[in-house]
């Protein structure tokens, strides 16, 4: 596979971003039909958005805070980030769901927007 230096470096540079992002665990809990569920500090909720040249990818890792695993990882891409995070999200929570999780607290679009210094 042909892939240019300029590729190679946006990767990693991203995925440099996605490490050093750990977003912080003080956002109110969901509430669903009237009450709140406990959120489950076992796990903890990160991710990431890059847009560039107006095509956007949104990726979304759960991990396990006592293990470091990597619970369930989703991403999608497209050109409008209010849809693709609606997206990401859904996708998450049924992964969550299906492995009988619940109450990570996920991060919000306005977490993941860049707030790295610019050159």
């Amino acid at each position: 596979m042909n892939r240019s230096f300029s590729k190679i470096r946006h990767i990693q540079e991203s995925n440099l971003r996605l490490e050093k992002r750990m977003l912080s665990e003080q956002v109110n809990p969901p509430v669903t039909s009237g009450t709140t569920v406990q959120p489950n500090t076992q796990y903890m909720g990160v991710g990431t958005k890059f847009c560039f040249y107006g095509s956007c990818r949104i990726d979304i890792k759960v991990i396990d805070k006592t293990s470091s695993q990597i619970i369930t990882s989703k991403g999608a891409e497209g050109v409008d980030v209010n849809q693709l995070y609606p997206q990401v999200i859904k996708l998450v929570q049924d992964d969550l769901l299906s492995k009988k999780i619940t109450g990570v607290t996920l991060p919000t679009l306005q977490q993941l927007e860049d707030t790295s210094p610019k050159n």
